[in-house]
């Protein structure tokens, strides 16, 4: 990535952006967790969009109508509908069987992966500083799962796939924002879950008291809010600048686990999140280095630049 694709970035915004989508993320996974007691994963996929479509779409529509969900590439939001099903019933599903805290943390490994996948699908340059910060960063996520100590829940490893279906679907954003609206790349999916959820809920079906109704309708609003912000976050800027702020889950997952749960993170996983964390930092200690030195020069042309 050249400077001047750099300028157009806002990677302040777009952090902001992530830490309050994160929190939005927390507030629906701490719900979920909670309904996942008396109802099935199937329902609650497809009450969750059905309560979050609405949002989406006020949003969608807001300023360009429409036009927004203009597409020239159909096949890009049929690969993401499946990603973000696949996402959504493994990830949820894990919830029912494991600690809020612990799901979370190995939901750590997503911006190693994402930044990892950048190098190769959007060509971005990832120098060896940052390879070394996201290798300390995975040894902290491990630190954290303690491997055959009785953390790593052999569903864990559902975990650890939808950390790279994310990884997955968080690249996409990337690679065709210049092409595609963040109208069409956030409710294209979110349409395809609801009918999903149309076909599939009626097989699963438990209606819902009003106190869980509610509690349904909370965890649309908040992940719709969260898709929102995390899908502006990595138009905003670079992935490995936005990614590590997905770190701010621990304290969302320790204080939501510690109210609803009595859950509170020990003192491993408090060590394994400060390093994550220190990883972070220095990763976007490295890319600011890098992004001040390119600024000040002026960028080369090449074919592609010039239009030729």
């Amino acid at each position: 990535m050249n400077a001047s694709a750099y300028s157009a970035d806002r990677p302040a915004l777009g952090i902001a952006l992530m830490l309050a989508g994160i929190a939005g993320f927390a507030v629906m996974d701490a719900t979920i967790k909670w309904l996942t007691a008396d109802y099935s994963v199937t329902q609650i996929v497809a009450l969750r969009s059905w309560f979050g479509l609405p949002l989406l779409s006020l949003f969608a529509l807001y300023g360009r109508g429409v036009k927004s969900l203009m597409t020239r590439r159909p096949e890009i939001h049929i690969a993401r509908y499946l990603l973000v099903l696949a996402l959504s019933f493994s990830f949820f599903w894990a919830l029912s069987q494991m600690k809020l805290v612990d799901a979370i943390a190995i939901t750590f490994a997503a911006p190693i992966f994402i930044t990892a996948l950048s190098v190769p699908l959007l060509k971005e340059a990832v120098g060896w500083h940052r390879w070394v910060a996201i290798g300390a960063g995975f040894c902290g996520v491990l630190v954290m799962l303690r491997p055959g100590m009785g953390v790593f829940h052999w569903a864990a490893l559902v975990v650890l796939g939808s950390v790279v279906v994310y990884a997955l679907l968080m690249i996409t954003t990337r690679a065709f924002k210049a092409t595609e609206s963040t109208a069409a790349l956030m409710l294209y999916p979110q349409l395809g879950m609801s009918l999903t959820g149309l076909v599939l809920a009626p097989f699963f079906w438990i209606t819902p008291s009003l106190t869980d109704l509610g509690l349904f309708a909370l965890a649309g609003m908040f992940g719709s809010v969260g898709v929102m912000c995390v899908t502006h976050a990595f138009r905003l800027g670079p992935a490995a600048v936005i990614s590590p702020f997905e770190y701010s889950a621990l304290i969302w997952a320790s204080l939501l686990g510690y109210i609803l749960w009595g859950e509170l993170p020990d003192t491993i996983t408090l060590l394994g999140a400060g390093i994550v964390i220190s990883s972070g930092l220095y990763i976007i200690y490295r890319e600011t280095i890098v992004v001040g030195r390119a600024r000040p020069r002026l960028p080369s042309m090449s074919p592609d630049d010039t239009g030729q």
